[in-house]
């Protein structure tokens, strides 16, 4: 298998090349070149003359037939008039308040975290660089929702602000932030369902950096890596059943069959315990459901806050009567965690579902990547 995951790692390096840029015949038309995402569906982009159109769909929880557009360009002057509805940001960027780790990451992989001026939860921030310039005081907290420094981000001045939010509610910051001179761009990374649709909005952040030809080298390596390693569980006949969460308040969020932990399960070779449910979100049960299906678990995976078996039944005692929790085939995906409480694995996970991938294959199937060293989850013990 040494043989095996090495050939992975070599596939990680080939790229493939996206279509770019837009015929003379297209511009003068004022017909827009789009470039297609191969797995992300809540962002596209396209272009048209000197401008870059980036479309942002559905950017919270149960929205439907949103679509936030915006202009980027060198010259507010050069955008078509068909455009000038549509907000415009001048690229590249150059000072960006990130409201999400995930978005920091995006930044990082593409080598500008220098241009994070602000940040919301900075001290949840797990890049070792980005941390030391948070004991600088170079990167200045912002807060969220309710408590979100309205002035502190003002005097940041940035060209942007990565935006993110659940619920609908969240255009009323954004519109606050708009009417003091904040240019808001949403993001929707964190609804994307496939793991590869996540790591996909590289290509999204790069367009303000002007980066679209690195981002697209990153993306490749990534989607190489994750599908060589897809192409040697998809054979598998035996698959673990497999169980995720922990119960918060008597109430345990099931992640629907039809979301991004489900995919993940699937993909590595396991047998998610609620795949009928085809929900891409999480559905609320009580504890007495969920225990009728967890006494068939082979792996428990993602318990929340648990860093030990003991923490774990201290949230409830029943759980000790799991045959999986007896057999200590619990694994949680907090091996990296930074000192404020921040876990890698939602902030450079969201860019490398290839590393988690690799994970969770070690995990059910011990021994097919014998020179794999588990990077985001560890053992309970």
């Amino acid at each position: 298998m040494r043989t095996i995951f090495a050939g992975i790692l070599m596939l990680s390096f080939f790229t493939a090349c996206f279509r770019k840029g837009e015929t003379a015949a297209a511009e003068a038309s004022g017909q827009e070149e789009i470039s297609f995402t191969r797995y992300a569906s809540r962002f596209s982009v396209a272009e048209r003359g000197s401008c870059q159109i980036l479309r942002v769909l559905n950017p919270w929880q149960n929205s439907k037939g949103m679509t936030f557009t915006y202009v980027l360009g060198a010259e507010g002057a050069l955008v078509p008039d068909s455009l000038q509805k549509f907000p415009f940001i001048k690229v590249p960027v150059a000072r960006v308040v990130a409201m999400s780790t995930t978005h920091v990451a995006m930044i990082s992989q593409l080598g500008k975290s220098e241009t994070i001026k602000g940040a919301s939860g900075k001290a949840y921030i797990y890049d070792h660089g980005l941390r030391e310039k948070n004991g600088g005081g170079l990167i200045q907290e912002v807060g969220y929702n309710q408590g979100l420094n309205y002035e502190a981000i003002v005097a940041l001045d940035p060209d942007v602000v990565f935006f993110y939010g659940v619920e609908g509610n969240v255009t009323t910051a954004a519109e606050k932030l708009n009417d003091m001179g904040i240019q808001v761009v949403y993001c929707a990374e964190y609804l994307e369902n496939h793991p590869l649709g996540k790591a996909e909005w590289i290509r999204f952040f790069a367009r303000f950096y002007q980066m679209e030809e690195e981002a697209d080298r990153i993306f490749n390596r990534v989607d190489s890596a994750y599908s060589a390693l897809l192409k040697i569980t998809s054979g598998l006949e035996e698959k673990p059943g497999v169980m995720i969460g922990l119960p918060w308040k008597d109430t345990w969020y099931v992640a629907g069959g039809g979301s991004f932990a489900s995919r993940l399960i699937r993909d590595a070779g396991g047998r998610y315990l609620w795949d009928d449910d085809l929900s891409t979100e999480a559905v609320p049960m009580d504890l007495e459901s969920v225990y009728s299906r967890a006494v068939n678990a082979d792996v428990w995976i993602n318990p929340g806050v648990a860093g030990t078996l003991e923490e774990l039944i201290l949230f409830d005692p029943r759980l000790g009567g799991l045959p999986v929790v007896s057999r200590g085939n619990v694994y949680n995906n907090n091996a990296r965690m930074s000192p404020g409480g921040g876990n890698d694995y939602w902030e450079s996970g969201t860019v490398r579902p290839d590393l988690i991938l690799a994970d969770l294959i070690s995990i059910f199937h011990p021994g097919l990547l014998d020179d794999h060293a588990m990077f985001y989850y560890k053992k309970l013990k």
